[in-house]
């Protein structure tokens, strides 16, 4: 009987220990459907990546999102998409550099963008966002007429070492 005890304590022992290891994916599509990222994936956003199509991302409590050094990697919630990143003070949703842990630097990645509905001071209503983001979709526009607008939520979340530099303007993404 003592042999089983030992047996199902290395066999759950082995299980949690599996399931510590967080599987790395990289993001190199736009979300264009409702998704979740889940704490047990480490995420690397690699170049802009556009939440679009009124699209809601979930975020859990806990999770890791880093950008890519070489694209600049970042994440764009445009008009009418959600972002729904729901830390917890126990378990914060952090978005980082993927550089290793002493060489990340501030412009290592480009951030996180929230594009809203909701009215800008701006002749026309709406705007274009700097620094290279906009593309022939218009996913980089932002503002309209919307006073209600809700881009989501962010709570217990931390932005790590984020900027963009485009050649005209150095734009800070926090």
């Amino acid at each position: 009987m003592k042999k089983v005890y030992i047996l199902l304590t290395l066999i759950l022992a082995t299980c949690f220990v599996i399931n510590s290891f967080a599987a790395t994916i990289q993001v190199t599509g736009n979300v264009t459907t409702n998704t979740t990222w889940t704490r047990d994936n480490v995420y690397v956003l690699v170049g802009f990546i556009y939440v679009k199509n009124n699209a809601t991302l979930t975020i859990q409590a806990g999770t890791t999102i880093r950008g890519d050094f070489d694209t600049k990697g970042t994440l764009i919630v445009t008009r009418g998409a959600r972002i729904i990143a729901n830390g917890t003070a126990a378990k914060p949703i952090v978005f980082t550099s993927n550089q290793a842990p002493g060489d990340r630097d501030y412009g290592d990645w480009g951030g996180l963008i929230i594009l809203g509905k909701a009215p800008i001071n701006q002749t026309g209503g709406t705007a274009d966002i700097e620094g290279g983001v906009d593309n022939a979709e218009g996913d980089g526009q932002y503002g309209g007429t919307d006073a209600n607008d809700n881009s989501g939520v962010l709570r217990y979340v931390r932005i790590v070492r984020s900027h963009y530099m485009s050649l005209k303007k150095l734009i800070l993404f926090v």
